[in-house]
């Protein structure tokens, strides 16, 4: 007998979730409540992770909104922790303990990351005095993995400018003027000639790197770092307060100096350029991260003319 049925005529009283609709839901959700502009997700994400991923950010901008108090301690189920021994620990031993600690929040959907290098006994106070009595923004165990930074409550400023020193010298060395880009500030400023277009300064070692066929040496060392804010933010006491604890975070200057050295090649004389003598680099704290904004290095006229 032929069934003149449809073959998929659908259910309208079918209740099963969406992950489409609810993604697009939460799209909305997130612009009209939040103020947050759209969302971005690479095409090979699945409707429903990228669901999960945007209620997370949906939770924690909501809690954080509503000033949600509950910690770490009392949103997920970590066990009493044994504090650090007062002798200490030999260094092997006190990291397979803060891996373990590690793994504890891991369970969890929790990463916690340490940008720089810490001894043991930091990262193990850190995870089990510290962090339990932060507030979770998160809230209850999430099904995507979170991931907490350290520097988040503890600001390493001299190792990140450190770190972005070096990955302009490392740029310089390998002639990427691209990857300046990354560590440099559009706004440049020169004390002698003020202001000017962080692009003229981009455009300036393009072409002086065109003029090379590599370098034949070089050699760099960071010596020194430091920074201070330009209004009356105590810097001593960094570790009482999280970045979002200061939605207004002190703007501030730094600097890295050292000395480098290096041969080059030139393709526009017979002779090798050597050059050896003192560098440094200044930086601004924009926006939550550092950058530079004068760079002085020798054998280079900077800032370039115009």
């Amino acid at each position: 007998m032929p069934n003149n049925e449809p073959e998929n005529p659908g259910n309208p009283l079918d209740n099963t979730p969406d992950p489409l609709l609810e993604r697009d839901m939460l799209e909305l959700k997130l612009r009209a409540e939040l103020g947050m502009l759209d969302s971005y997700s690479s095409g090979d994400m699945p409707p429903e992770l990228h669901q999960m991923f945007l209620q997370q950010v949906y939770d924690f901008e909501k809690n954080f909104a509503e000033g949600t108090i509950q910690t770490f301690a009392e949103t997920l189920s970590l066990p009493a922790f044994s504090p650090w021994p007062e002798d200490g620990l030999p260094w092997e031993e006190g990291k397979a303990m803060v891996n373990q600690v590690l793994q504890c929040y891991r369970d969890q959907n929790v990463e916690v990351t340490f940008q720089f290098d810490y001894p043991p006994s930091i990262k193990y106070d850190f995870l089990t005095a510290i962090l339990p009595g932060k507030p979770n923004y998160y809230g209850k165990v999430p099904e995507v993995p979170v991931v907490v930074f350290y520097e988040e409550f503890f600001p390493n400023h001299g190792a990140d400018i450190e770190e972005k020193a070096t990955k302009f010298m490392e740029a310089f060395f390998s002639r990427d003027a691209e990857a300046m880009k990354d560590v440099i500030w559009r706004d440049q400023i020169s004390p002698e000639k003020g202001p000017y277009d962080g692009l003229l300064l981009i455009e300036y070692f393009e072409k002086w790197f065109a003029t090379l066929s590599g370098f034949e040496k070089h050699d760099f060392s960071i010596l020194e770092t430091s920074y201070q804010w330009y209004d009356d933010y105590d810097d001593n006491e960094p570790a009482t307060e999280t970045v979002v604890d200061h939605p207004n975070f002190p703007a501030g200057m730094g600097y890295a100096e050292g000395m480098v050295g290096y041969i080059a090649q030139s393709l526009l004389q017979t002779e090798p350029i050597r050059k050896v003598g003192p560098f440094k680099l200044y930086f601004e704290w924009r926006d939550g991260h550092w950058g530079i904004i004068y760079p002085l290095f020798p054998g280079l006229s900077i800032p370039p003319e115009r």
